[in-house]
């Protein structure tokens, strides 16, 4: 006959055997979850590290184009002040010799030829005052009289004035009541043709069409 502590013994290892098996059943659910939340994780992990690479690439390369374009500028920028450096050079040089030029005889042909184009003044019949340079004033003014008189200029209604050298020569020619002025300078020229003179002067050393990419 069995005995109670027998079935008690034998209660216990029922008892212990099946809390072990779902312990280990627990267990190997909790590993297989475990597992299952790792690769999870480490897709989630993978994803995020990429988005950060990618975007760090982006910001990369963006930071890239931007230094690029910041040398490109720069580069550009440099260029141009280089350009106009050396038309200003140019220019400069370019006024000394125009100064030169109007204390010459060849000077007073050039007068006559370039005022003799502002036939229009003709047509004013009031007072008239013609600025020059203190040099002209000096050594052309009768001169100058004379080439105006021959576009039908009263001589009665000229008086001649000192304007700064800015002109560098030539005349200004004004109408104090209708307030009309024409620029008969050599510096109005000289202003006409700065186009062309650059574009001549950039071509003479080889800059011309000379663009950063």
């Amino acid at each position: 006959m069995v005995t109670i502590e027998q079935k008690l013994t034998l209660f216990s290892k029922l008892l212990h055997q099946d809390i072990k098996e779902e312990v280990e059943n627990k267990l190997a659910e909790l590993d297989k979850e475990y597992k299952r939340r790792i690769i999870r994780n480490k897709d989630k992990v993978d994803k995020e590290a990429n988005m950060i690479i990618e975007n760090a690439k982006k910001r990369a390369e963006l930071k890239k184009i931007e230094i690029i374009s910041k040398s490109k500028i720069s580069a550009k920028r440099e260029v141009l002040l280089t350009k106009e450096k050396y038309i200003n050079m140019f220019i400069g040089h370019f006024e000394a010799k125009i100064k030169s030029f109007t204390q010459t005889e060849a000077y007073k042909n050039f007068l006559k030829g370039y005022l003799m184009q502002f036939k229009e003044i003709k047509d004013y019949k009031h007072d008239l005052v013609v600025y020059m340079t203190e040099w002209d004033y000096a050594h052309h003014k009768d001169y100058i009289k004379e080439i105006l008189i021959n576009l039908e200029l009263d001589a009665q209604k000229l008086s001649f004035e000192i304007i700064n050298d800015t002109i560098l020569g030539g005349v200004i020619i004004v109408d104090p009541v209708f307030n009309m002025r024409i620029d008969a300078s050599i510096a109005a020229l000289l202003q006409d043709s700065k186009n062309y003179i650059i574009e001549s002067l950039f071509t003479a050393i080889g800059e011309v069409g000379g663009t950063l990419e």
